[in-house]
């Protein structure tokens, strides 16, 4: 499911989910009065990331290791040879994500809160808060 870069929309995208232990970075964009689907943009094996909650509007391409705002930690300046920087863009302010080769996108009439189908074996009902009374 991996998908041609650059990727681009005019949607309203957050950080639905940040998993460290699987390095698995998900943004979602639910569906809304203009927006009958909803559309999923996985990053898998993220090593590093300096990224907004929220995106109005999104274009993401590759990008160098040059763009990353920050020193990369020893460990990471190792492994980075093996990954890919991506340039996640919003409202001309450009934001970096280092992880694996692919980026992957689905979109469909799911709810927000529902599962993906670019995670088909996670639970995300095992994610949500009690609701407080």
């Amino acid at each position: 499911m991996a998908t041609m870069l650059p990727i681009e929309y005019q949607r309203t995208f957050s950080i639905h989910l940040y998993w460290v232990s699987h390095g698995l970075l998900l943004l979602r964009s639910g569906k809304d009065r203009n927006h009958a689907t909803r559309i999923d943009i996985l990053f898998q094996d993220v090593r590093w990331m300096a990224l907004p909650a929220w995106f109005e509007g999104i274009r993401i391409e590759r990008g160098e290791q040059s763009d990353i705002p920050l020193p990369l930690t020893a460990r990471i300046n190792e492994e980075a040879h093996f990954m890919t920087v991506f340039r996640v863009i919003s409202q001309g302010v450009t934001h970096c994500v280092m992880a694996s080769e692919s980026v992957s996108v689905a979109e469909d009439v799911m709810n927000y809160g529902d599962d993906s189908s670019l995670l088909p074996n996670f639970d995300f009902r095992g994610f949500l808060a009690p609701l407080r009374k």
